[in-house]
């Protein structure tokens, strides 16, 4: 049996060679960014904090794969002459330089790209599986959606200020994180009554979402449209996250949109109005309410 610390330091130098095994199939499937849901090494499951350490870029027949920080860069050959359909691996760049990997992979009809290969490089496994006590390493990898896409579907969830539950007439489910927001937490001041009327202003509705990227946590950050009472001729849509800012429901998070002076004209506007939780006394920001708690936390220990 892999001990979990063996079994970490394992992954973080290999893990690359696996996640490149996609990139010389069909480009206009697999070009984009992937994350590893599953993974399986020797039988036992690769922890969650190492598989959220991977983001794979693919372009044609080239990869870019950053592991913990680390990146590594390679090509492979793609064999579709046989089933399972073979890869070789050869890295180019980065601590897999001139190393070359075997693998097998396959693309389920749900999208779920599934890649497995034996650490030891000598053969081509034969099937889909990481048997306890064995050198192989099976993955599993879901695509990003690319920034600029489009998401319709109905809030089924608001499990805080600034983010949302959706699920779409094909019945996926995604979670969805406001772009250029932040909601105070519910255990601040104003935290509980902002997810509530966010809730009450967009639960079971159907909204427009345009992605700009996923977060660490597989969350999408988005721009959401919401048709409302307060839209106006020629402008239909309610910019969700402006409205939450401009009303007093959330902040403008200046780190993650230093450039969006929209959001930055509706919150002076906010405070200037007093609206929502700008009525409070001295209000305090969400990222600098967790901060606090994060140091009263290491005070404790």
């Amino acid at each position: 049996m892999l001990h979990r610390s063996i079994l970490c330091a394992v992954l973080v130098a290999l893990l690359s060679n696996a996640s490149r095994a996609y990139a010389c199939c069909q480009s206009d499937a697999t070009d984009g960014i992937w994350h590893p849901i599953t993974a399986v090494l020797g039988g036992e499951e690769v922890p969650k904090t190492v598989r959220d350490g991977i983001v794979l870029k693919l372009s044609g027949d080239q990869y870019a794969v950053t592991v913990n920080g680390t990146p590594d860069k390679g090509r492979c050959v793609v064999d579709t002459t046989v089933k399972p359909s073979r890869i070789t691996i050869v890295g180019t760049a980065g601590p897999n330089q001139g190393k070359t990997l075997l693998a097998i992979f396959e693309v389920r009809e749900d999208g779920v790209l599934r890649v497995c290969y034996d650490l030891n490089g000598k053969e081509f496994p034969d099937e889909f599986l990481a048997p306890r006590g064995s050198t192989k390493y099976l993955v599993e990898y879901r695509k990003e959606l690319p920034p600029g896409a489009e998401i319709l579907g109905e809030v089924v969830g608001v499990p805080d200020g600034d983010v949302l539950e959706l699920q779409t007439a094909e019945q996926k489910k995604f979670r969805v994180r406001l772009n250029g927001i932040d909601a105070p937490e519910s255990e601040q001041p104003f935290g509980a009554k902002s997810k509530e009327l966010l809730k009450q202003l967009v639960g079971g509705k159907t909204v427009r979402v345009v992605t700009q990227g996923e977060d660490r946590s597989g969350q999408i950050i988005g721009d959401v449209y919401l048709k409302g009472a307060e839209a106006t001729p020629g402008n239909e849509e309610i910019h969700l996250n402006n409205h939450l800012v401009e009303n007093g429901l959330a902040w403008h998070f200046v780190r993650f949109a230093p450039d969006n002076k929209t959001l930055a004209s509706s919150e002076q506007r906010a405070r200037d109005n007093k609206a929502g939780l700008w009525a409070e006394a001295d209000p305090v920001a969400p990222w600098d309410w967790r901060r606090q708690q994060a140091e009263k936390r290491n005070d404790k220990k």
